[in-house]
C-alpha cells in the first residue's frame, strides 16, 4: 500500500482498502500461496479498527495470524476483526470474532467533516455508504423537514443537518444501541436543534403520518416495498423519496434502469404517481445483483 492511500485513510477515518495486493499480499506471505485466491481483497477501516469479511470457505483459526500481520502493516490500527456473518435480524448486526490488538469494538470515526461514535458489534456500519451520505446531503434544500425511516447512528442525518441546513429532521430506528450512539453523535457534531429521534418500529411509526415530510430516506433494501408503502403516505406532493432495493441486472447502468422503474411500478401501483430524477449503485452485493438507491419526485396521489 502507498503512501498516499494510507494519508487519505488516517484523514477520513472510514474507508475501503481495495488496493488489490494488501489482503492477498498478507495472506500468501503468512499462510502460503495455495491461499491467495481464495482471500477475499476487501478490508473496511472504521476509525481505528480494520474488519475483514470471512469466506464461507476458510475456517476462522486462519484469520489470527492474519490479522496480527495486519497490525504490523497499518499501524494506526490498533484492533482488527473478523465478520463471519452476514447482517442480520431488525437491528441489522453482523456476527464478530476479535482477531489481533486492543479487544475492542468501539471507534471513534471522520466522515465529510462529521465525527461519529459506534460499537461495530451493536450498530449497522457500511463504509461504502459514505459516498451516499453526502450525495444526499447536497440534494437538500434549506428548511426541509425530512424523515429518515432507518437511521442507524446517524449518517445520513448528521451530515444533511451540517452540510444543507434543513429545518427539521426525523431520524427512527429500532436498534437502541444505534439510537443511543445516534444521540451521542448529534451532541458531537452540534446538530441537536434540528433533529429529534425515535426509537421504534420506523414502519409503524410513518404509517402515523400524512403529507408531512418533503424528503424521506429509506437506507434499508430488505424492507424496500413495505417502506413505499408508508412512505408514500408520509411524503408532502412534490416531496422526495430514497428508497434502497436490491435489483438484479446484467451490469451497474443496467441495474440502476431497472431499480428506476421497479420503484416508479410500485409506487404506481400504490397509488402515486412519481419520476425518478436520479440515483446511484451503491455496490454489488453478489453476481448480477446490486444494493441501488433511487432518487424520486412524488409528482401527485392517485
Amino acid at each position: 500500500m502507498n503512501l498516499k492511500a494510507i494519508f487519505i485513510m488516517f484523514i477520513y477515518g472510514c474507508s475501503i482498502l481495495t488496493e488489490k495486493p494488501l489482503l492477498k499480499r498478507i495472506a500468501e506471505k503468512v499462510l502460503g500461496s495455495e491461499y491467495v485466491d481464495l482471500i477475499w481483497r476487501r478490508i473496511e477501516v472504521v476509525g481505528d479498527i480494520a474488519i475483514i469479511r470471512k469466506p464461507f470457505n476458510l475456517s476462522e483459526d486462519i484469520f489470527k495470524v492474519i490479522g496480527e500481520e495486519l497490525l504490523k502493516t497499518l499501524p494506526y490500527i490498533r484492533s482488527v476483526w473478523l465478520a463471519v456473518t452476514p447482517v442480520h435480524g431488525v437491528e441489522r448486526v453482523r456476527n464478530y470474532i476479535h482477531l489481533a490488538g486492543e479487544k475492542k469494538s468501539e471507534t471513534v470515526y471522520k466522515e465529510y467533516g462529521c465525527i461519529f461514535k459506534v460499537d461495530i458489534t451493536r450498530v449497522y456500519i457500511s463504509p461504502v455508504l459514505g459516498y451516499d451520505h453526502i450525495r444526499i446531503a447536497k440534494m437538500v434544500r434549506g428548511d426541509e423537514k425530512i424523515l429518515n425511516m432507518f437511521a442507524g447512528f446517524g449518517p445520513y442525518s448528521i451530515i444533511a443537518s451540517r452540510y444543507a441546513k434543513p429545518s427539521y429532521i426525523l431520524s427512527i430506528d429500532i436498534n437502541e444501541y444505534a439510537v443511543r450512539y445516534m444521540k451521542i453523535n448529534i451532541e458531537l457534531n452540534k446538530v441537536a436543534t434540528i433533529n429529534e429521534i425515535m426509537h421504534g418500529d420506523s414502519l409503524f411509526i410513518t404509517s402515523s403520518f400524512r403529507k408531512e415530510f418533503d424528503r424521506i430516506l429509506m437506507p434499508y433494501p430488505d424492507l424496500f416495498e413495505k417502506a413505499m408503502e408508508v412512505a408514500l403516505l408520509a411524503v408532502k406532493e412534490n416531496g422526495y423519496i430514497h428508497p434502497h432495493l436490491f435489483i438484479e441486472a446484467e451490469n451497474r447502468r443496467d441495474a440502476l434502469i431497472k431499480a428506476s422503474e421497479k420503484v416508479k411500478d410500485l409506487a404506481m401501483k400504490l397509488g402515486a404517481l412519481i419520476e425518478p430524477t436520479g440515483g446511484h449503485v451503491i455496490r454489488g452485493v453478489a453476481p448480477r445483483k446490486y444494493h441501488v438507491a433511487i432518487d424520486a419526485i412524488v409528482k401527485r396521489k392517485i
